[in-house]
């Protein structure tokens, strides 16, 4: 039973990782379809925002309304909204868990009642939505969401990125140079921001570089992020102790965890290692297709 556990979860990462890849065709191609539409006069499509310019943000909206008859459009804009709200309500609930148990039960206050964690959480909601609305307001002043998310996981996931990587590979890692690491690379990600422009973003601090586009601009903000975090996390790891045993990193750290290629009574298709395979190749061929 455990075994097929084990099997499961590592499959739901790989399963996961499939439609993952094909969500900028979701994203690019209703903009492509609406650039030609916008080019033939007899189509109709027009994307005025309302500020009298074009507004690309409003392809899919405006679309639906172009296409779709009456009682479809009203599932169609339910669809989406109900897109949205899921994934607000996803990440609120993300939020409101890893501050609320990996840092506050943690390390701010450790040892108290579950109605003051529960308490705790609720109002780790209420700042959380609270944050993202005040980001959808930041995000209003971008050419477009992607140039904004782009920098948003400059900012996250490329640190993020680091510690996760030296934490599975490489079981010296520590919990307080993984956490300072984290921090110095998202500090690092700021200045960076700060210290540069590209298409009038950043520049808080001063302009040494203009960058021709802002995904450029992210580009490079990630990789003085990673870059930063995996140096700071693997100096701090040989200053700071390693209080967790082999034993409690068994599992998590891959040089600790006992490898299972052989798993009787699966398909041949359904194993973590074919699976992950067939991703892998998926993943270069697209990538090299839309280099």
């Amino acid at each position: 039973m455990a075994a097929n556990s084990m099997a499961g979860a590592r499959r739901t990462p790989l399963i996961g990782a499939l439609p993952k890849m094909f969500l900028p065709i979701l994203v690019i191609v209703p903009g492509m379809i609406a650039m030609a539409l916008m080019s033939s006069p007899d189509k109709g499509l027009v994307l005025i925002g309302n500020n009298g310019q074009t507004d690309y943000n409003m392809i899919i909206p405006t679309m639906l309304v172009h296409y779709y008859p009456t009682g479809l459009l009203g599932l169609g804009i339910t669809a989406l909204m109900a897109s949205f709200m899921s994934g607000m309500a996803g990440n609120v609930t993300a939020f409101n868990t890893v501050f609320t148990y990996d840092i506050y039960q943690s390390y701010i206050r450790p040892g108290k009642s579950d109605d003051h964690y529960l308490k705790v959480g609720q109002f780790a909601t209420i700042f959380g939505v609270a944050v993202s609305i005040a980001a959808a307001y930041v995000a209003a002043n971008f050419n477009n969401i992607m140039d904004f998310l782009q920098l948003i996981f400059a900012f996250v996931n490329a640190p993020l990125f680091a510690t996760f990587m030296l934490g599975m590979f490489w079981k010296k890692t520590t919990g307080n140079a993984a956490f300072w690491g984290l921090l110095s690379g998202t500090a690092a990600a700021a200045l960076h921001y700060s210290l540069t422009i590209a298409e009038g973003k950043g520049g808080w601090l001063g302009q040494l570089t203009e960058y021709p586009s802002g995904m450029a601009q992210s580009f490079y903000t990630a990789m003085y992020a990673w870059t930063v975090c995996f140096v700071i996390t693997v100096v701090l790891t040989f200053l700071t102790k390693q209080l967790k045993t082999d034993d409690d990193l068994r599992g998590l750290v891959y040089s600790l965890t006992p490898k299972t290629y052989d798993e009787p009574g699966v398909v041949w298709y359904e194993k973590p290692v074919v699976m992950a395979v067939i991703i892998g190749a998926i993943s270069i061929t697209l990538t090299i297709i839309f280099w």
